[in-house]
């Protein structure tokens, strides 16, 4: 009965945040998608997996945490880092940092040099969202349930600060939404041709031009990305394996080493 109770509890405030977003009038067409959400203290893995294609939004609520070993992060503040391999956070062990995270990828290129420093009270209605939040992600289940809808109502309030431009090619552009769109268990770079209506040889052309990486390149970082984040945040082998589409955990775990020359074992639980 608790549970049933918890689900509906769970049900109300997705349509209530829901609604609140319509309000805000987010066009539903937008470049970003969530890819995990939540709130960690004293995280002791955040910074040692790299991510190519994986932007993250960081807010500080409370500790100690340098950007690159160099540059502060302030409680009270949202800080939205484009994909970067090289993205580096360290935190002071005798005050650990205690903040909400959301990891989001883009079809569209997001052009921000290094980082953005945003305080959160400064633009109206981000600072109680995020404390909402904070609380709402205290299970699973909860995130699941509310993470996307929060993401996506903190997206359109920080729309100004986030500025993300088309490809230069349509085909690119099409493309990278089309892998972003669908089962990533299923995409081959031959399907994404017949599904956007171009030739195959012209599309790697094109998605080379544009992005540096041949499609099937870019979907095998895509799904390493995803791997990383799902195993760092709790998911088991068979069900990171299961997800992307591998027949078995074996052939999972040889395709992560073969991308990050590390096994997927390696990979410790946030």
């Amino acid at each position: 009965m608790h549970r049933k109770r918890r689900i509906v509890n769970l049900k109300i405030m997705h349509d209530v945040y829901k609604n609140r977003l319509l309000s805000y009038g987010r066009c539903m067409d937008s470049p970003f998608s969530m890819q995990i959400c939540g709130r960690i203290y004293n995280p002791e893995s955040w910074t040692r997996y790299q991510f190519y294609l994986t932007n993250r939004i960081h807010y500080v609520i409370s500790g100690t945490v340098y950007y690159k070993k160099i540059r502060k992060l302030k409680p009270g503040y949202v800080y939205i880092f484009p994909a970067n391999p090289d993205f580096n956070v360290t935190q002071d062990p005798a005050d650990p940092v205690d903040h909400i995270y959301f990891d989001f990828l883009s079809y569209e290129k997001l052009f921000i040099d290094d980082f953005i420093e945003i305080d959160a009270s400064s633009v109206p209605g981000v600072k109680p969202l995020l404390e909402s939040a904070g609380e709402a992600f205290s299970t699973r289940e909860a995130r699941n349930h509310l993470g996307p809808v929060y993401f996506d109502i903190l997206i359109s309030l920080l729309h100004d600060y986030m500025p993300a431009h088309t490809y230069h090619s349509p085909v690119t552009q099409s493309a990278i939404r089309c892998i972003h769109e669908n089962r990533v268990s299923d995409l081959t770079v031959r399907e994404i041709a017949e599904r956007i209506s171009v030739n195959e040889d012209h599309l790697i052309r094109c998605f080379r031009r544009d992005t540096g990486f041949t499609p099937h390149r870019y979907i095998a970082l895509y799904k390493t990305d995803i791997a990383t984040s799902m195993i760092s945040r709790g998911a088991t082998m068979k069900e990171t394996a299961d997800k992307l589409g591998f027949s078995s955990v074996s052939a999972f775990s040889t395709f992560y080493k073969t991308m990050r020359r590390v096994p997927p074992s390696n990979i410790k639980t946030m």
